[in-house]
């Protein structure tokens, strides 16, 4: 991008989710159609194909340019190249080469899918038990993966390295996983439950679980379940480790639907629970389609803006406003911008006619003898804190930010 003159961080990060979410389209598509003919009825694939665009927390998964979306796009593209269910015709040679290479290309974006691996190597071997012959193309592109990640590796470092074995004996034999805190087993419901918003987290568990016993024998069921049972085992857990598992839960969640929907006696209770349901998805769906998932982007894009064309100073109260704790992110960084931090507002001093002030938390703006404070930035509305709903304002840091100005009426 920097080649062709895209430099803004910013419109950067629009093209590659850009790029992200066509290919999540593609892949999606693609792998509901190969569902279909693995499932009791074309309405699995139809009913799939709109979950992972309507369900809230779709899209935002499916446009992140991550390791974990880009990883998942591979695995679920190789995937589709697969023989899905005994009934599937026998795959050419060079299905399977390109299937491996998407695979490998899935491992080396992100270790942890292999696994997911585990539990794709271990239905071939016993539920379709394809034969050898065709294992063959398979490892093949696979290694053609490891070949070309390898060769990028080594471009970056400078010298030949395995990185699948460096990450191994960081995380594993020296247990440096373990510094980020260990939950227990049950985490991931648990949580889930709460994030994925009630009751449309509770009715995707039940109906995954419905779905995991009536597709017990599809290959996506086993890389599902072998991927989840190995992230419960291991200490360090965060949600985002299960973010490539978001389709498979889909497809669950469908698979069990289908099958309970025909016993189903409340008709009118069940219609009305849905259209509740559904409401409170499409609230969540248009706001995190219109909403930044962390407040401090758009201030970090108004400090970009502001500084792009001239040097620009902005004080900060006790830390940097791009230090995220154990995170340092540089992708954001504006070239002409200096960052100032002073212990309280109480010493703020030194400023001058144009500096800016960043103000994490709710409040009036510092004093400055000789100087008025004029607010150019907030990162929520006004409107929307006229509703300080059980005090959530005092618990909630929202970003504001100042400019200096001459003497006069200050504004707010």
């Amino acid at each position: 991008m920097r080649a062709v003159g895209v430099v803004n961080p910013f419109t950067q990060a629009l093209l590659l989710r850009l790029v992200s979410g066509w290919l999540a389209l593609l892949v999606f598509a693609r792998l509901a159609r190969v569902l279909v003919g693995s499932a009791a009825s074309e309405s699995t694939g139809r009913m799939l194909f709109a979950a992972t665009i309507f369900l809230w927390f779709m899209p935002y998964l499916s446009v992140r340019f991550s390791s974990e979306n880009w990883s998942s796009l591979a695995f679920f593209g190789g995937l589709s190249l697969l023989p899905m269910s005994d009934d599937d015709d026998r795959k050419s040679a060079s299905s399977m080469i390109v299937a491996g290479l998407l695979l490998g290309l899935a491992f080396m974006f992100r270790f942890q899918i292999g696994f997911a691996l585990v539990g794709v190597a271990a239905w071939l071997a016993v539920r379709r038990r394809v034969p050898f012959s065709s294992v063959l193309p398979l490892a093949l592109g696979g290694l053609v993966a490891f070949a070309i990640g390898t060769a990028v590796d080594a471009w970056f470092y400078g010298h030949l390295v395995f990185t699948p074995w460096r990450y191994f004996d960081a995380f594993a034999h020296q247990v440096k996983a373990d510094e980020f805190g260990v939950s227990p087993w049950w985490f991931y419901f648990t949580t889930f439950l709460t994030v994925a918003v009630p009751p449309i987290s509770l009715i995707l568990l039940i109906l995954a679980g419905f779905g995991v016993y009536r597709a017990r024998n599809n290959l996506m069921t086993w890389a599902f379940a072998s991927f989840v049972m190995l992230h419960v085992v291991v200490g360090h857990k965060e949600m985002r480790f299960l973010f490539p598992m978001a389709f498979p839960l889909l497809w669950l969640a469908v698979n069990g639907w289908e099958s309970l929907r025909a016993r189903i006696r409340w008709r009118r209770a069940t219609n009305a629970f849905g259209w509740i349901t559904g409401t409170i998805n499409l609230v969540a769906l248009i706001i995190v389609c219109t909403r930044p998932a962390q407040q401090f982007l758009p201030a970090w894009r108004f400090l970009y803006d502001a500084s792009r064309n001239a040097p620009v100073t902005v004080y900060v109260e006790q830390r940097s406003p791009y230090d995220m704790e154990k995170l340092k992110p540089h992708f954001y960084d504006a070239a002409k911008l200096t960052v100032r931090i002073v212990p309280s507002w109480t010493e703020l001093n030194g400023v001058q006619v144009g500096d800016l002030v960043l103000q994490r938390h709710l409040a009036p703006p510092p004093r400055v003898a000789g100087f008025t404070m004029q607010r150019v930035f907030r990162a929520f509305p006004d409107w929307v804190l006229r509703f300080n709903v059980s005090g959530w304002e005092g618990r909630t840091e929202i970003w504001s930010i100042y400019r200096v100005g001459g003497p006069g009426k200050p504004s707010s």
